[in-house]
């Protein structure tokens, strides 16, 4: 059994890997509703998020607080067997965003948002619960900024970026798995049975990984007004290393009755026709709490925008990201004495946007947006945390001005992911490796999105 024990704590600690793509982009209804194309002109304190360096070129005292729901959904299949769906829930992004101008062509600024998470849920009965049964990551940046402009068009701003980040998941070691013995009996002086008996599905064990840390990384950002109506935005954010540190828990049981079919042998020699039928229960408790630690980069990036206001009451964007998915390559997990490596092999990607915003009213302007984001993931280094394929995301929203300084944003999106498939490697008991193809079928979700804006 101690063989067994090292074994589940690798595999459980490998297989508990961050899901590829797991960035969050919805930092505000109305950015949301332009397809995220507002980082060369955001126009209110949500700049914080998409470029601080538009804060200097505020007048007032603005602040927003708002709030995204996330709703994803999608159907799978393991080696072309359907599964039981993906259980779907609800995942709140809350944003809180300050700015405040200072004398001298200064201004302050501070963003309370997410830049990462995940949250998915397949409960007990699918084939691959020994890789994920249930993940969630949540993770929340605090970063104060300071702006400058040096010129009336060119302005520049940077910051730290301060990173809680808490992971846990949830899964069920070597589930379906056949335990397997090898016995050697006595059954006469000098006669010897041989062999190894099974029994079927024996693992009914439950793991959760779970554990937080803080990380501290920084942004730097530009903005160029080379006219009155076109700006230019280019944002930089830096790697976050974070140390998870935490614990696993494992418990449950091994049982079931085992049989097979023995060998008799004398010494080396096989005595045909005297093979005989075994049969043996088995059942052991299992129950483990250990310490648990894990390295894991958050990819820096590299965001650029224009907008252009065509007219006072129209108004368009466009933005791109290029984010460095390659250095999530490896998470390095240690349990007490056990370390493993666990390989993803993912790739730098683009996420590209364009929106449009319209003054349908002097109280109610119209917006719309679509964006094309690229999933980082290998296909052969797989993990079911998170559905694979990349993603088509088309937004459209509505912005009401209440009073001459309180407006409210509304926004939804619509997030369509292309079917795709991975290759799910799972450890076994005996340490060999299982392969399993695993398809991700109607994948979307639904993002409702509310902010207020308040203009001192």
């Amino acid at each position: 059994m101690k063989k067994l024990m090292a074994a589940a704590l690798i595999t459980v600690s490998a297989t508990g890997a961050m899901g590829a793509g797991f960035g969050i982009y919805e930092a505000s209804a109305r950015g949301n509703a332009m397809g995220g194309a507002v980082v060369g002109e955001t126009g209110d304190a949500s700049s914080n998020y998409y470029n601080p360096a538009n804060n200097a070129f505020a007048t007032n005292i603005q602040v927003s607080a708002g709030v995204t729901a996330i709703y994803p959904y999608c159907d799978h299949t393991v080696d072309h067997r359907s599964q039981t769906r993906m259980h779907t829930n609800w995942f709140l992004v809350p944003t809180f965003y300050l700015t405040i101008p200072l004398p001298f062509d200064f201004a302050l600024g501070f963003g309370s948002y997410t830049e990462y998470g995940l949250g998915t849920h397949y409960g007990q009965n699918w084939d691959l619960a020994g890789d994920t049964q249930k993940t969630t990551m949540r993770q929340v940046t605090l970063s104060p900024t300071l702006s400058y402009k040096i010129t009336d068009w060119w302005s520049v701003a940077a910051g730290p970026r301060f990173s809680w980040i808490q992971f846990e998941n949830r899964k069920l070691p070597y589930h379906g798995d056949t335990l397997y013995n090898d016995v050697d009996k006595v059954v006469a002086p000098g006669v010897h049975a041989k062999g190894t008996v099974s029994a079927p599905d024996a693992y009914h064990l439950h793991s959760k990984l779970k554990g937080e840390d803080w990380g501290v990384g920084w942004l730097a950002a530009t903005t160029l007004k080379p006219t009155e109506d076109v700006s230019f935005g280019l944002v930089y954010r830096s790697q976050i290393k974070h140390h998870i540190r935490g614990n696993f828990d494992l418990d449950g049981n091994v049982s079931g009755t085992a049989t097979g079919t023995l060998g008799m042998y004398a010494g080396d020699t096989y005595i045909p026709g005297r093979d005989i039928t075994v049969s043996s229960d088995v059942n052991e408790k299992v129950r483990v709490h250990r310490g648990a630690s894990a390295h894991l980069k958050l990819p820096r990036s590299i965001v650029g925008g224009v907008n252009w206001n065509v007219t006072p009451r129209y108004r368009v964007g466009a933005s791109v990201t290029w984010t460095e998915w390659s250095s999530v390559d490896t998470i390095n997990f240690r349990i007490r004495e056990y370390g493993y490596r666990q390989p993803l092999k993912w790739n730098d990607v683009w996420r590209f946007g364009v929106g449009m915003e319209y003054d349908l009213f002097d109280w109610l302007a119209v917006r719309g947006g679509y964006a094309y984001d690229m999933d980082p993931s290998s296909k052969h280094n797989g993990t079911t945390m998170i559905p694979a394929g990349d993603r088509h995301i088309i937004s459209t929203g509505l912005g009401f001005k209440l009073t001459d300084n309180l407006f409210l944003d509304f926004g939804y999106t619509f997030i369509r992911m292309n079917n795709d498939d991975r290759i799910i490697k799972v450890k076994t008991p005996e340490g060999e490796e299982k392969r399993y193809r695993w398809s991700t079928r109607n994948g979307f979700s639904h993002l409702p999105s509310l902010m207020l804006r308040y203009y001192f």
